[in-house]
Order: structure tokens, then C-alpha cells, then sequence
């Protein structure tokens, strides 16, 4: 028994044995195998730079065989090249055996090259992407129609026309989801650059007479005359609707391509100075008058919005509610609706 106990022990570890050896040869197989791959790429490398190195050499004895530039001129462009070459095969170099190396890869920004050496202050960043994104950035653009509300008046017997492009917008927003394993709903905050214009009607213009803002009939035919009143203003929305969910092991993801989306919210903001763009002709030469003044326009600008949609288009409505102009001039204010874009 004792016997027996001792071949089958000798058997067990001369197995054991084989099978580290023939694992330690597998793994430097795998090395070698690696090593080689590496030297090849290499060799690729600087096979590739030095062709691209002899392209541009070829191209400054061509300027200089035509007269373009000096000899002296066309040394110093060749020496920088070469080193440019040079910079660049150490730094593909580096960048292959770290990416061979480790399991990260280089973020393409930041680098740049300095007297033939290379100052890398690229990101290094993980490969595996982040889990679970909750706010995302996307990219707003919009116009539409616009006229103004006025006491006492409806919109068909406006003092302005209705502007194919009165309101124009352009900006971004942050998207943030509300709840943590849901999408259906959505806040939405960020930062647009707006564009409102008047048109008045019946050949007038605005005329600013202290705190008072008139319009006025003009002594020539007008061709064009508007009020442009450019803003900054803080858009906030919540946005509900249905949504796409993509879940995997190494990340969760949730988005509203083609679905319908509803949002409602406002904004906040400040006007910037208005211009009026008067064009008109007088005694036959073509005369174009840009004002820039605030013609009493309110400081500040804030409103109620909407906007109903499919996936990245959406009709909205927005109505301002703090007046055009400051007291003590009558109360108008924008409202405006159209197309906007939301592209992220």
C-alpha cells in the first residue's frame, strides 16, 4: 500500500511538473510571439517616417531647384524636417510599446513637438467606458416666426409684421436625467444666444425720444426697417417622453432617439443692445442706416416655452413675459414659434 501510494505520487508530481513546464513554454512562446510583433511594428514605423521624411526632402530640392528659396534656406528647412521625423518616430514608438504594454490607449490631444523632442501631455484614460452617463450636452438651434403682443390689439391689426425669421436661437443645453433607472424624465439647462426682430408696419421706424420709443413714419420709401434685440438667456426645461435603453455588462445607457419628447420650463436673461437696420433709397442712390442704441429695451428678458417632437426635431412656442420696452412705454412682448434642432 505504501508502495503503491509512492508511484502515485511520483506519477502526480511528474505530471504537475509537465504541465508548469508546458506552461511556462506557452507563455514565453506568447512573449516571443509579442516581442516580434512589436519589432515588426517598429521596423513599420520608422520605414513609414522615413519615407514620409524623404517626400519632403524631395519637394525642397525642387523649390530650390526652381529658384524658390536659398540653399542656405533649403539646409535649415531639411534639418527640420529631419528632426520633425525623428520627434515623430520616437513618439509612435513610445505610443506602440506603452498601448502593447499596458491596456490603456492615448488620448489624441495635447501633445506637441518641440525642437525635435516630443512633450506628450496627452490623457491617459482607461479603455472599459464609464458605466452610466446621466447628463448629456447637446447642441440647439432654431428659428421661427415672431410678432408681439399688445394691449388692445390683436395680431391681425398688429403695428408689426409677422418676421418669417423674428426669433433665431442658438446654443447648447446639458441634459440631465431626474430619476436614477429611469429616463422618462428629463431636465434640460444651459446657455443660448437668441435673435428678435421687429418689423413695423406702414413705411415706419422706431424713434427713441428720452424714456419714450416711438414709431414714425419715414420721408422715403422704406425697403427694410427692423429692430434687432440680440439676447443671452438661460433656458430651463423638463422634458418627459419615452425612451431607449441599452443595458450591457460593462455599461448602461439611455437615450430618446426616435421617440416622441415633451418639454416645458422657461428661460432667464438679459437683453443686449438693440440695432435698427433702415434701407432705403434717396434721390437715386441706395442708403442703408445700421442705429446701435437701447431704445429703451428692457434689460432683462425672461418667458414660458414649449416644445413637442420626434427624436432631434421639435415645434416650439415661446412668450415672453417681461415687456419689449422699459416704462413708461405701453406693454408689448415677443411671442414667437417655429423649428428647433437638438442635436447631441
Amino acid at each position: 500500500m505504501k508502495t503503491t501510494t509512492l508511484y502515485l505520487c511520483l506519477i502526480f508530481l511528474c505530471v504537475n511538473f509537465t504541465m508548469q513546464a508546458q506552461q511556462k513554454d506557452s507563455i514565453q512562446l506568447k512573449k516571443e510571439q509579442e516581442k516580434r510583433y512589436l519589432k515588426e511594428q517598429l521596423r513599420i514605423i520608422e520605414a513609414d517616417e522615413k519615407r514620409i521624411l524623404k517626400f519632403e526632402i524631395e519637394k525642397i530640392n525642387k523649390k530650390l531647384e526652381k529658384g524658390k528659396i536659398t540653399e542656405k534656406e533649403a539646409e535649415k528647412q531639411k534639418k527640420k524636417a529631419a528632426m520633425l521625423a525623428a520627434a515623430t518616430i520616437e513618439y509612435r514608438m513610445a505610443k506602440t510599446k506603452r498601448e502593447m504594454l499596458t491596456d490603456y490607449y492615448i488620448q489624441e490631444r495635447g501633445s506637441f513637438i518641440r525642437f525635435g523632442e516630443v512633450f506628450d501631455t496627452r490623457k491617459i484614460r482607461k479603455r472599459a467606458p464609464k458605466y452610466d452617463r446621466r447628463t448629456y450636452l447637446d447642441i440647439v438651434a432654431g428659428f421661427g416666426f415672431a410678432n408681439v403682443i399688445q394691449d388692445g390689439k390683436s395680431l391681425s391689426n398688429s403695428d408689426y409684421k409677422f418676421n418669417v425669421v423674428g426669433h433665431s436661437e442658438i446654443g447648447f443645453t446639458f441634459r440631465t436625467r431626474v430619476f436614477k433607472n429611469t429616463n422618462i424624465l428629463r431636465f434640460k439647462y444651459g446657455l443660448s444666444f437668441n435673435m428678435q426682430t421687429l418689423q413695423p408696419t406702414g413705411n415706419r421706424y422706431f424713434v427713441q425720444n428720452g424714456n419714450q420709443t416711438t414709431l414714425e413714419v419715414h420721408d422715403f420709401k422704406l425697403k427694410k426697417s427692423q429692430l434687432r434685440i440680440p439676447s443671452l438667456t438661460i433656458p430651463l426645461y423638463f422634458e418627459i417622453g419615452p425612451y431607449n435603453k441599452t443595458e450591457k455588462g460593462k455599461f448602461v445607457r439611455y437615450n430618446t432617439r426616435k421617440k416622441v419628447k415633451l418639454g416645458l420650463g422657461g428661460y432667464v436673461g438679459f437683453n443686449l443692445k438693440p440695432t435698427q437696420v433702415l434701407r432705403y433709397e434717396e434721390f437715386g442712390t441706395n442708403v442703408q442706416e445700421n442705429e446701435r442704441r437701447n431704445f429703451n429695451v428692457n434689460s432683462f428678458a425672461y418667458g414660458v416655452g414649449a416644445y413637442v417632437g420626434w427624436d432631434d426635431l421639435a415645434l416650439f412656442c415661446k412668450y415672453d413675459l417681461s415687456p419689449i420696452f422699459k416704462d413708461p412705454n405701453p406693454e408689448q412682448r415677443n411671442i414667437s414659434f417655429g423649428v428647433r434642432l437638438d442635436v447631441f
